[in-house]
């Protein structure tokens, strides 16, 4: 019988469009030349993920997986081997009478929610719209209304995936469950190629409503307690984001803060976050405080991530109040370029994020306050200066710090990355999963330091 011959796009190391497609497949500007794998393999279908797969098996190659290429630290993109890209498996089939989903690791948040919205249906998306489900909903998927609905992971019924072998199977609760608990939360060292996920939906919140208020830095001491006070008596279910940066139009370093909430209507949605309605009247506002309703459609909307940027980020979890977490970065807010920031967001109440599925993923570390740091510019020359913000922020959050999320850690910044983003059972049982289901390696593990 001859060997089936890959028919999927596909570019070899030298050849014509190789350096276009390795580009266009790494949102981060500052690492999409940063390695060549030797082919990269562009699929639309599981025919295609499966033949690529078993030729990278024949021919002793490694296989790095690609979803939309939002990774910070551009984890599919490695030296040699396959660079598989999923984008293109974007399907969304939709069970409104049953509020499920069948849909592909290429599908966009914010097209997901636009296929929702008219159904009446919701999902808890990233932050960012354009950030495609595949990796973010195997590192957990922290999105809007996640204090009340937790991670992502926990909607994600069951996947359809290639392993090692280049066999396609369904992994489910009841099927293969151990595969399904790795997907849920395993993040970019997962250990297979998921071609679909199928998840379950919710009803569409009713109403939302957005707080926001911006304060110059100095201001920080002033804001810190009344931060925490408001923080811990808004909603449960309400998003508070503290963001410490330059001002994009001033370029003066800036406090803004954004409080969101659930509701049954918008009355109720507002008055969730009520607390935050009397800011310390001695602080000092950069722009006027805005309060209105939003629909849950609306909400990507409000975190735009630039395209053609070079990028840095890191990322902890807390367990500090929100206020103590400003002052111990507010020193910072005027270095890095005014599209970069470090957001600190937190549930209201004393709620936590996330809330665990208990003991089926692998997603296994989480806290009261998620802080991310996100250094965006455009100059190369710059490249020294936002890298050492990123590191300064971090070591400013380091005596804070329960643990960080893999889906936004540099996991290539220290050794001990990993380890800090599972607690030891899980990441020990996701290294035996590895072993077992790609006992010869196939798949790129967790990017290593740099």
């Amino acid at each position: 019988m001859a060997t089936p011959t890959l028919t999927a796009e596909s570019w070899s190391l030298g050849d014509p469009g190789y350096d276009s497609a390795r580009s266009a497949a790494i949102w981060n500007k500052r690492l999409d030349t940063a390695r060549s794998p030797d082919k990269i393999v562009r699929c639309t279908s599981v025919h295609d993920v499966v033949e690529a797969v078993r030729q990278a098996k024949r021919d002793g190659q490694k296989v790095a997986l690609r979803g939309s290429g939002h990774s910070y630290i551009a984890a599919p993109l490695r030296d040699g081997g396959v660079l598989l890209d999923l984008g293109g498996l974007d399907f969304i089939e939709i069970d409104a009478a049953n509020r499920t989903a069948r849909v592909g690791p290429g599908v966009r948040g914010g097209d997901l929610i636009a296929a929702l919205e008219p159904l009446g249906l919701a999902f808890p998306v990233g932050h960012c719209s354009t950030v495609a489900l595949g990796g973010y909903l195997l590192s957990g998927g922290f999105g809007w209304n996640g204090g009340t609905w937790g991670p992502a992971c926990n909607h994600v019924r069951s996947v359809e995936l290639v392993t090692a072998a280049g066999e396609v199977l369904t992994a489910s609760e009841d099927e293969h469950a151990e595969l399904l608990w790795a997907a849920r939360g395993g993040g970019c060292g997962f250990f297979a190629a998921v071609t679909a996920y199928h998840l379950d939906l919710q009803p569409t919140p009713v109403a939302a409503g957005l707080w926001t208020a911006s304060f110059a830095a100095s201001s920080a001491e002033i804001l810190a307690d009344w931060l925490t006070i408001a923080t811990a008596a808004a909603d449960p279910a309400a998003e508070i984001m503290c963001m410490v940066g330059r001002d994009l139009h001033s370029g003066e370093p800036t406090i803004t803060i954004r409080a969101i909430a659930i509701g049954d209507n918008r009355a109720d949605a507002l008055s969730r976050i009520a607390s935050f309605r009397c800011p310390p009247a001695d602080a000092q506002l950069t722009a006027e405080i805005k309060e209105r309703p939003l629909t849950f459609a609306d909400l990507p909307k409000l975190s735009v991530m630039p395209d053609g940027k070079r990028v840095a980020a890191d990322h902890c979890w807390s367990e500090a109040p929100l206020g103590d977490l400003l002052l111990a970065v507010v020193h910072l807010a005027g270095v890095a370029s005014s599209q970069s920031t470090i957001n600190l967001v937190s549930p209201g109440g004393r709620g936590q994020l996330p809330a665990m599925l208990d003991g089926q993923a692998a997603l296994s570390v989480g806290g009261g306050v998620a802080c991310g740091t996100y250094g965006m510019w455009d100059d190369q020359a710059d490249d020294a200066l936002h890298l050492r913000w990123v590191r300064d922020v971090d070591a400013a959050l380091a005596p804070f710090r329960s643990g960080r999320y893999i889906g936004e850690a540099d996991l290539t910044a220290g050794p001990e990355r990993v380890a800090e983003c599972f607690d030891p059972a899980a990441l020990a049982r996701l290294e035996e999963l590895h072993a077992k289901w790609d006992a010869d390696g196939l798949f790129h593990a967790w990017p290593t330091v740099e």
